[in-house]
């Protein structure tokens, strides 16, 4: 199973707005980089790129689907079932600030949508959610 961070930006996709993560909801996502190791069970978090303020995990998923050819789009798209939303975000200083993840390519180079982490970034980046322990709705 792998771990991934999916970036938005508020000029396409805004996870700000409580009408784009909602809980129990599954929407599409780009799937523009490593399309061909995503699988159907992946841990996703959504991660909102921007201004220092901004900047940030606003909830997490789960990939519910292989990435294909999504009709109309101009890449593969790949399902994520939207499992948490954030009360409040984690901000960008507090994952930049753990030792295993503050190299992170999202940290880096932040120009891409679809970051994949290694075995112990996930699990630095689980611990983390884990004890902001600011999941304010969740399904399951």
């Amino acid at each position: 199973m792998n771990t991934w961070i999916f970036q938005s930006v508020p000029e396409r996709y805004d996870l700000r707005e409580i009408n784009n993560i909602k809980p129990g909801e599954i929407v599409t996502w780009y799937a523009t980089r490593y399309r061909n190791e995503m699988t159907p069970g992946d841990i996703v978090y959504f991660w909102m790129g921007g201004e220092e303020s901004i900047r940030g995990i606003y909830g997490s998923g789960v990939l519910t689907s292989p990435a294909y050819v999504k009709r109309n789009w101009d890449s593969h798209g790949v399902d994520v079932e939207i499992r948490a939303r954030f009360k409040e975000p984690i901000p960008a200083r507090v994952v930049k600030a753990d030792l295993t993840l503050r190299g992170l390519l999202i940290l880096r180079q932040p120009q891409a949508t679809n970051f994949l982490l290694n075995t112990e970034e996930g699990e630095a980046l689980s611990k983390i959610v884990k004890n902001s322990k600011e999941a304010a709705s969740t399904r399951g």
